[in-house]
């Protein structure tokens, strides 16, 4: 029987509800807390023909228990479990928003004829991310807890109105699943159209499982259909033999790059899918920010909230959504040419398409003024000060994710540079050992790299509009490191610096193997584990030689089979050899540049055109002479934008033991962006506390890397972790400022949090712009409305 919305279900005030299907009824409620504090959240109460099973109950309670201990950014968090009477229960995180399955009905009777490729893409990302953290969960003695999710769908993935994305129902599936309940009329109704080819043969599930379930979604997504629909005798055998259409037979304008990604997850191998679901996010995400690079959760909000635009205004929402990304969704109808909101504009051709204008001024001001301080460009603190001119609003409000390198020493201000009136036509750069005078502005050039290999560096001297660096001859060499480890190439391994010092520079790795694609080859170790398969020996290594006062770097290798771990030891002045990486020089370390690396042709490839491009290159940023920052050291990629300053010259090249069989280019665009801050640019550690240990700080640090890639939502629960650890804390405080300031709607929790911070660090170096701000803001509100 249900239960009556007019009496209380336990703790919880049931508010109406929204289904009843499957295992459960499902109801909007309120937890009663003490002082009449109450927090909305989801009750999902199990059908009677299930709760009358003990079996079944005692698998529900324990997948319970493990769902609860689920917490991340992309998964629907699990507050409760119990029982009232007999009844037993679920409550989660209410999510303001709709189930895909619903936003793909939806997009689909709008005129759309799918979900357009970013925001497909986008959702299929976020949905890696959740499964992945999931995938990876251990006990308390550090044992895989083995979970997958079994059921992913549409159905089970939510999209809330402010652009987040949460998978529910983790360990439901399990449960109804060893219980046989899978051959229950309507419990799994459509759900065998997303079994893999061994969970359709009744063969024990891996995360693999996971990835072709969330491939078959994002097939739907972007094809607006399934790969294969009808009843299960005729489907599930056509499925395990991968007898489908490719996503480019149904849709012709696929990206032949994006058709074989996904054609990848949906291998019916397993061994030939992605290895993981991180391995199918990173993938994903290089495609889709290659592409469109300006691409945010804010876009898929605005998505979403104009999809069902009249059900918000039926509920007494608001729906406020910018025009440009409203000519955007009209060019997906093909109702008008694309607008350029999607595009990057080649740094010759500034764009002048307008960027969402915010709710209202302040928030993104504070977040580009303040926030971004955070990450390194106190300059931009400046903004909100002064009507900003057009282009540096254009620059301030850019959702690009910029890697800032900072580190200036203290010069006086300079007036900025103005841009000439035209560019001039392009000329070709010198490549000469001597640095021209600087001029004020660069003219419109490239440096085109030597036609043959050569064992002399090639170089280029700003200013200029782009570099082309070759893969046979501008190289960073391993081969210089003497210590090389061997590997199974069968096997698994995790590979970090669980200890990296502070302020150093990253350490680089390097895999020989015989099946291993270019761009898993190489890459940056963290104290996050990277996982590596195929490869036969690894070479770890810094590009400049390590400091002999600077400690030792410990590297683990760690074989997953065996569970056993190698340790690695670098001793000072282990470096790979940069005799041979493009050099460009006479950068202004007062100036800043934004950097864009981008393909030339098919791009370069290192390893032989089966094994795919390196898309990437190893830089290296020198600062000047006597300056106080360190060198810092990056991998940059593809479709990445990159912003430097306090530089005099950047080394960059293709890590290779071997050019010699190289072909191809990548091409570095440059932008000169500032002609110098008004005061030095630190790190964004050094706003910190240096006595911030622990938990307090390992949680500053991840919100300020979401904050970097404008995950705001993220930080912001990140920032709230952080204050309940160190509510006293003025950096938590400041990070919470920053971070509500850039979510709509949020701007008077974002005073809060300032006014907070004005408190505890009254003389604190930003403490004089955020009181001018507010101020602003609060003659603002006095003389005009917010600007809509």
């Amino acid at each position: 029987m249900s239960p009556s919305l007019d009496e209380p279900f336990g703790r919880y005030e049931l508010v109406s509800q929204l289904g009843r299907g499957g295992m459960a009824e499902v109801y909007r409620a309120r937890l009663l807390g003490e002082a009449g504090v109450t927090k909305p959240v989801l009750i999902k109460k199990v059908l009677p023909e299930f709760a009358t099973d003990p079996g079944f109950i005692n698998m529900f309670i324990s997948e319970a228990r493990i769902s609860a201990t689920l917490s991340h950014g992309n998964i629907a968090q699990v507050y409760d479990f119990g029982r009232v009477g007999e009844e037993y229960f679920l409550a989660m995180e209410f999510v303001d928003g709709q189930p895909l399955h619903r936003v793909i009905k939806r997009a689909l009777r709008s005129g759309l004829p799918s979900i357009p490729v970013p925001i497909a893409l986008f959702i299929a990302l976020e949905i890696c991310r959740g499964l992945h953290y999931a995938h990876t969960r251990t006990d308390a003695q550090g044992r895989s807890l083995g979970l997958v999710h079994r059921d992913i769908s549409p159905d089970n993935v939510l999209i809330s109105y402010e652009g987040q994305v949460k998978i529910v129902d983790f360990g439901i599936a399990k449960a109804r699943e060893l219980r046989g309940f899978t051959t229950e009329p309507g419990v799994v109704k459509g759900k065998y159209l997303f079994f893999s080819p061994e969970q359709a043969r009744g063969e024990e599930v891996t995360p693999l499982t996971d990835v072709w379930a969330t491939g078959i979604v994002l097939y739907e997504m972007l094809c607006g259909r399934m790969p294969l629909e009808g009843p299960p005798y005729v489907v599930v055998p056509k499925l395990g033999k991968g007898e489908f259409p490719r996503p480019s037979a149904i849709k012709p304008d696929i990206d032949p790059a994006l058709d074989a990604l996904i054609m990848r997850a949906l291998a019916v191998n397993r061994q030939d899918r992605f290895e993981s679901s991180n391995a199918f996010a990173e993938a994903l995400s290089e495609f889709l920010y290659s592409s469109t690079p300006r691409f945010s959760a804010l876009s898929l909000s605005h998505f979403v909230q104009e999809l069902f635009r009249q059900d918000l205004k039926n509920q007494g929402h608001k729906v406020q959504i910018p025009r440009s990304f409203q000519e955007q969704l009209a060019g997906w109808r093909g109702e008008m040419p694309t607008s350029p909101f999607f595009s990057t504009p080649p740094p010759s051709s500034p764009s002048t398409a307008p960027l969402p204008p915010p709710p209202s001024r302040l928030p993104l001001f504070l977040a580009a003024g303040v926030g971004v301080t955070l990450l390194g460009a106190m300059a931009a603190a400046l903004l909100w000060m002064k009507p900003p001119t057009e282009g540096a609003a254009k620059e301030a409000l850019s959702p690009l994710k910029p890697l800032e390198i900072a580190g200036a020493s203290p010069l006086p201000p300079r007036p900025p540079v103005q841009p000439p009136a035209a560019s001039p036509p392009p000329v070709q750069a010198p490549v000469s050992p001597e640095p021209p005078t600087p001029l004020a502005e660069p003219p419109s050039a490239v440096a085109p790299p030597e036609a043959e290999p050569s064992a002399s560096r090639a170089s280029a001297s700003y200013p200029v509009e782009s570099i082309r660096l070759d893969a046979r001859n501008d190289v960073i060499d391993p081969q210089s490191v003497p210590e090389t480890l061997a590997l199974e190439v069968g096997t698994t391994y995790r590979i970090s610096e669980p200890e990296p010092p502070r302020d150093s520079p990253p350490l680089f790795f390097w895999l020989e193997g015989p099946e291993l694609r270019a761009k898993d080859g190489v890459g940056v170790l963290s104290p996050k584990p990277v996982l590596v398969k195929g490869a036969t020996s690894l070479k770890v290594f810094a590009l400049k030689p390590l400091p002999a006062e600077a400690p030792a770097r410990g590297v683990m290798v760690e074989n997953v089979q065996r569970k056993d771990r190698q340790r690695i030891t670098l001793p000072p002045g282990t470096a790979a050899s940069t005799d041979r990486a493009f050099e460009l020089k006479n950068l202004d370390p007062a100036s800043s540049y934004r950097l864009l690396l981008v393909p030339i042709g098919q791009g370069a490839y290192t390893r032989g055109q089966t094994a795919g491009p390196l898309e990437s290159l190893a830089c290296a940023r020198l600062p000047m002479n006597g300056a106080s920052s360190r060198e810092q050291q990056f991998l940059f990629r593809e479709g990445t934008v990159l912003q430097v300053s306090g530089a005099t010259n950047l080394l960059c090249g293709f890590i290779d033991d071997e050019p010699s069989d190289n072909q191809g280019e990548l091409q570095i665009r440059i932008t000169r962006t500032s002609g110098g801050p008004a005061w030095p640019s630190p790190s964004p550690y050094s706003l910190v506390n240096p006595q911030k240990v622990g938990e307090a700080r390992r949680v500053f640090d991840e919100a300020m890397q979401y904050f970097g890639e404008r995950q705001y939502d993220r930080a912001a629960i990140l920032a709230a972790r952080c204050l309940s650890l160190e509510p006293s804390d003025a950096d938590c405080h400041l990070l919470a400022g920053a971070t509500y300031a850039s979510i709509p709607g949020r701007v008077e929790k974002a005073i809060r949090h300032y006014q907070t911070f004005l408190k505890l660090e009254p003389q604190h170096p930003l403490a004089a712009p955020i009181r001018q701000s507010l101020r602003e803001y609060e003659a603002q509100k006095l003389q005009s409305p917010p600007v809509p």
